[in-house]
Parts: structure tokens; C-alpha cells; sequence
């Protein structure tokens, strides 16, 4: 299965482009999938950034499982999205 970067939520398993539009980001979740082929183990990163590659967002998992759901209940704009780095898991971006 390939990212998906079309719909709502975008998401991801492997590093690369989500979108290359101006996007309104709602929330961020960065989890498991409970198979074994995409867990996140302790030292995982994840690492999401725009297209000029600032950061908008990551988290280095502390134990095994350690994902994380981050709200911005006002939205978080972004230009473009890219998956710069995912050691473990699937990060799913809702978008408004």
C-alpha cells in the first residue's frame, strides 16, 4: 500500500510528497498498526515539513507503541506536506 495523498485524511507509511497544496491541518496522528509490518518502536521518528522543508511537525517515540494524536482545534496552514522521515507507524494528516 502506497501513501495516500488524496482524500481526507492523507497518509502515510513511507517517506514523501502528501500534497503540494496550501493545506488547513486539522489534526495529526501518528500510530501503529497493530501487524507487526508498521509498529513503532522506542527511538522511531517521525517528521513532517513543507515544501521549503520547515518543520511542521514530529515526535521521537520514547517506548514501543509511543504514538501521538495532536488537535489544532484553529488549524495549522501549511504549504505542502512531505513525510521527511517515518522510522515506524502510519501518520495520518486531517485536513479542514
Amino acid at each position: 500500500m502506497a501513501n495516500l495523498i488524496t482524500g481526507n485524511p492523507l497518509y502515510g507509511y513511507e517517506t514523501g510528497v502528501l500534497t503540494t497544496k496550501q493545506v488547513k491541518i486539522k489534526a495529526i496522528y501518528w500510530g501503529s498498526d497493530q501487524t507487526g509490518t508498521a509498529d513503532i518502536a522506542a527511538a522511531d521518528d517521525v517528521l513532517l515539513s513543507d515544501a521549503n522543508g520547515q518543520r511542521i511537525w514530529g515526535k521521537r517515540a520514547v517506548w514501543d507503541g509511543d504514538g501521538d494524536y495532536v488537535p489544532y482545534p484553529d488549524g495549522l496552514m501549511a504549504n505542502g506536506l512531505t513525510i521527511t522521515t517515518i522510522d515506524g507507524g502510519y501518520v495520518y494528516v486531517y485536513i479542514y
